[in-house]
């Protein structure tokens, strides 16, 4: 009984988290398309925020988690760094559009800085196209140019 206690917790607790990123989501997204940017970072940051202290607690407890404590732990670490890395590619991708161009390179050259590791390899790579296509936009003459044929 005592078990089945725990790991209601532990889902519950990963559910509470999950919902909590995804009302940060909702008011990143709302706020964007409102224009209203600071704010939208805001939010973005109050889920990195989140990621930093799952990841506090894990290290702080790990020795008294159950495996499956930790698993969960590691779920909404990841739930939430990739969540706001999403969001920044969101952001950059509205300063493109907006042409606040030089707005876009720093939010792309912070994705590079902060994801670091294989498990955001996806968010990088996606962060140096969308640098290299800004900087095509900035500087034409850059673009490498194709054989004629």
């Amino acid at each position: 009984l005592m078990v089945g206690t725990l790991s209601a917790c532990t889902a519950d607790r990963y559910q509470q988290q999950a919902d909590i990123i995804k009302g940060h989501v909702e008011m990143f997204y709302g706020h964007l398309q409102s224009h209203q940017v600071e704010q939208a970072m805001f939010e973005n940051e109050q889920i990195e925020v989140l990621a930093q202290r799952s990841e506090e607690r894990l290290l702080r407890r790990v020795g008294q988690m159950r495996q499956g404590e930790k698993t969960q732990e590691w779920k909404i670490i990841k739930t939430a760094k990739e969540t706001a890395a999403e969001n920044w590619l969101a952001l950059a991708r509205y300063f493109s559009e907006t042409q606040q161009y030089n707005k876009a390179l720093g939010t792309y050259r912070r994705i590079i800085e902060t994801y670091q590791g294989l498990a955001y390899q996806l968010y990088v790579d996606r962060a140096k196209r969308g640098l290299r296509d800004v900087e095509a936009i900035l500087d034409p003459g850059a673009l490498p140019v194709a054989p004629e044929r």
